[in-house]
């Protein structure tokens, strides 16, 4: 008979099976492939030609006028609809890719596995969560995107990178990350009221930083991305969703349990 205190002190148990506490990274998978995905994208932006980069962004990104102009100018709904997931998986630079990746690991990690997102290959519980928190990050990108085209209405600056969709996360997180003994422990915290201190504080905190952003972001990421800016108001929008959308979607992951 095995010593108890050889064991690990728990483990975290997912309609998919146990996560083994062992392993390096216990990332669920669904996180794991919209980084590689992500990745893959910009790995091919690389090797093909200038020009043929070029196109393709061109047509991936949010361009609010574009956008403003309906179906009939964009070719149908389909090809105005689809830049709005699309520019989530392209990035100016490796700095931005790095950036948002880094990120999405750190906040998706943990609300994959409140969502019981791991091992979506196998169980139908699990790969229903991994939909569901695949659509939460889908959909935090979409609204952020379309919250930078209401306030560029006229513009013709493309919009790419997957921050509205991180920044949903982090809304997703900051629901329940206050209650938990560590970010990544197993604790099965409940949720946060919106107005309650610790909410308000990182959410006032995440508007603040995104105002300097707003009023210094070509000095701060010049050196960084070119001549690229911080789409601040995408990320405002993400987070937002996140923040007031999340309880719904972990009611609905529960159901699948």
């Amino acid at each position: 008979m095995s010593d108890p205190r050889d064991q690990p002190p728990y483990r975290l148990r997912r309609p998919g099976g146990e996560v083994d506490p062992n392993r390096i990274f216990n990332t669920p998978g669904v996180v794991l492939a919209v980084v590689l995905l992500t990745v893959a994208m910009f790995m091919l932006m690389i090797v093909l030609p200038e020009r043929t980069v070029s196109i393709i962004e061109y047509a991936a990104a949010v361009l609010p006028r574009r956008l403003m102009a309906g179906p009939e100018a964009n070719g149908g709904f389909l090809a105005m609809a689809s830049p709005l997931i699309a520019h989530m998986f392209f990035h100016v630079g490796i700095a931005h890719l790095l950036m948002n990746m880094a990120f999405l690991l750190a906040f998706g990690t943990p609300v994959a596995r409140r969502m019981g997102a791991d091992n979506a290959l196998k169980s139908s519980a699990a790969f229903a969560s991994a939909s569901l928190f695949l659509t939460l990050y889908l959909l935090s990108g979409i609204v952020g995107a379309l919250t930078y085209v209401a306030l560029h209405v006229s513009d013709y600056a493309l919009l790419i990178g997957a921050s509205g969709g991180v920044s949903g996360l982090l809304g997703a997180l900051v629901r329940f990350a206050f209650n938990r003994s560590t970010l990544f422990g197993p604790e099965a915290a409940k949720l946060s009221p919106l107005l309650s201190p610790g909410v308000l504080t990182w959410t006032g905190v995440f508007i603040g930083t995104n105002i300097v952003f707003g009023a210094f972001g070509g000095a701060l990421t010049g050196a960084l991305s070119g001549d690229a800016n911080i789409a601040w108001e995408a990320h405002l929008g993400g987070y937002f969703f996140g923040l007031l959308a999340f309880p719904f979607f972990d009611r609905a992951a529960r159901a699948f349990r």
